[in-house]
């Protein structure tokens, strides 16, 4: 457990601001940093330390000597699993974790936490509490808590939770009061647990519009649900998480999307991936997108759970024939040698084989 925590401690020490060094201060407001291409630069950036040591604990406590770390200005604790990376906006610094070390005893129990913390001091702001899914492992898995990285335009925070939704979240929280139009925080951080809806204060976060991805597109999350959203302009893409069920060879919701595209300001669908990738997922699908421009044409990149990388338009087109709005296809390419598909016999390797065909779980970096 005390490993756990440790591991947990430091995360919060690895976002913090250094000392003793000449960092050049830069938002980091995205996964990938400051380029829709995500490519981790950050310009500008000098005098970076080149060792962080996360110091000890005092004798006794969970607490971080910080006399003994170097490089740390302050140190916070998450929960006991982050898998998500911190994106820090205007003051802010925003990680997902889990509920293990508890911040408010209002919201006990496994849940999924986006934490919000002061930049300068380290200091709790606010967090939004995410309840788990009743299905229960097969799609929200226990103690995995927020995996997704959020990203910030201006004063909008954008997030894909633990129960396959695409969150829109005021980065203020309820600190300037509830902004809506959605007004049921306090249903919704009570969802699944049978209890009334909670009473909420400013420490509390504020959703500003929601898109169920289980209810509105029918997809099924596989254990686990993971994306970490690009904004270009005034659409949201995301991938939608689809996958196997538990049986690991069946796919519930073939016909589901896998990439779509939502409204910035009202979270209402705008498009879908017409690449059909359904049918032939491997496991799940946790890709995150990234965006360049290609001899003046915006493309989207997406790595799919068929193991594909497929560049697709990132302006819907609507289709008569099927009543619904597509992001084209532009171009795609097979990630899985044919040396991966069958042996030197001629048979099909069968996905989880480690010499046979993987899903995409990486970020394409243009």
């Amino acid at each position: 457990m005390m490993k756990n925590l440790k591991d947990a401690i430091v995360i919060g020490l690895a976002v913090g601001i250094f000392g003793n060094a000449a960092a050049v201060a830069v938002d980091w407001p995205q996964w990938g940093g400051n380029t829709l291409g995500r490519n981790m630069f950050a310009p500008g950036a000098t005098g970076l330390p080149d060792k962080v040591e996360p110091g000890d604990f005092k004798q006794g406590t969970e607490d971080v000597d910080l006399s003994t770390a170097k490089n740390v200005k302050w140190a916070a604790k998450l929960g006991t699993q982050s898998y998500g990376n911190t994106t820090v906006s205007n003051g802010r610094i925003f990680i997902g974790t889990n509920n293990d070390s508890m911040r408010d005893p209002k919201h006990p129990g496994d849940r999924s936490i986006l934490l919000c913390l002061d930049e300068k001091s380290g200091d709790f702001l606010w967090q939004l509490v995410i309840p788990k899914l009743k299905s229960g492992k097969v799609n929200d898995w226990e103690s995995l808590g927020l995996l997704s990285s959020p990203t910030v335009v201006d004063n909008r925070l954008y997030v894909v939770s633990s129960r396959c939704e695409v969150l829109c979240v005021d980065v203020a929280g309820l600190s300037n009061g509830n902004d809506g139009p959605y007004k049921d925080e306090a249903v919704y951080v009570h969802l699944d647990t049978g209890k009334p809806p909670a009473k909420l204060g400013p420490k509390d976060g504020d959703i500003i519009w929601r898109y169920d991805m289980m209810d509105e597109l029918g997809v099924f999350p596989h254990n686990a649900s993971n994306c970490s959203i690009i904004v270009v302009g005034d659409m949201v893409y995301a991938c939608t998480s689809n996958g196997q069920d538990w049986t690991h060879s069946n796919v519930p919701s073939p016909l589901s999307p896998s990439f779509i595209a939502l409204d910035a300001k009202t979270g209402e669908l705008k498009g879908e991936d017409d690449a059909g990738i359904g049918p032939n997922i491997f496991h799940g699908q946790w890709s995150s997108p990234s965006y360049g421009v290609v001899n003046g044409q915006g493309q989207l990149f997406f790595g799919g759970g068929d193991g594909i990388c497929y560049a697709f338009n990132p302006k819907p087109v609507y289709d008569e024939d099927e009543d619904l709005d597509f992001l084209r296809k532009v171009w795609w390419f097979d990630a899985n040698p044919p040396e991966y598909k069958k042996d030197e016999d001629g048979k099909a390797i069968k996905y989880p084989a480690a010499e046979g065909p993987s899903e995409i779980n990486a970020t394409p970096v243009f």
